[in-house]
């Protein structure tokens, strides 16, 4: 066989690809435009729901304080008392009828409440006439009104706003309704009080 016969490559043709062996540099660019662009795009989402995010209130807890009213009516030896003709915007979040630090020996008797308002009003009472019950219910207020059946005492309260308490001392037992409400809350409150009148 002549040199003339033997198979000779073909040249490539213009619309072929070759491998060249080297990196693809436009490729490359691309890539990383695309990740520049997406954390652009995932930063812009970050800070329009860092603009847009509100805490969301915590669900309020109602509890039923009618177990331990009732408790609390059959061992007291004077009458407890509760606020009567409630309507649902009240919302009962603890009850407790136990002797206490500051009221010790005797029991005091304790129901809060959310008022309609979204602020915190309770109601304490125990045959504890010291001073440092008086002080544990009021958030260690002071006296800012006298007269008339209940004293008005104001203090700082946990959270840093202002404590009220309306206190009364009749008989040797001590009757407080306070919290952080307003004082048209409390004395609502105050003048419904009934050794009657049952949750609900």
């Amino acid at each position: 066989m002549s040199d003339t016969d033997a198979p000779r490559s073909q040249p490539p043709q213009d619309d072929e690809l070759r491998p060249t062996g080297r990196r693809n540099a436009r490729l490359g660019q691309t890539v990383w435009d695309m990740v520049r662009s997406l954390a652009l795009v995932l930063l812009a989402v970050a800070v329009v729901l860092l603009l847009t995010w509100r805490p969301q209130p915590e669900a309020v807890k109602v509890v039923d304080p009618t177990p331990v009213l009732v408790q609390a009516r059959i061992e007291a030896p004077y009458p407890v008392l509760y606020p009567a003709d409630l309507d649902a915007a009240w919302r009962p979040t603890s009850a407790r009828w136990a002797v206490t630090e500051a009221s010790d020996p005797d029991p005091a008797w304790h129901v809060g409440f959310v008022t309609p308002a979204d602020t915190y009003a309770q109601i304490g009472q125990s045959a504890s006439e010291s001073e440092s019950y008086i002080a544990q219910q009021t958030g260690g207020g002071e006296v800012v009104s006298v007269g008339g059946e209940w004293q008005r005492y104001e203090g700082p309260g946990a959270r840093g706003d202002i404590e009220r308490s309306l206190v009364r001392v009749v008989g040797g037992v001590t009757v407080v309704v306070g919290g952080t409400a307003s004082w048209e809350e409390l004395q609502f409150l105050a003048d419904r009080l009934s050794s009657e009148a049952l949750p609900g």
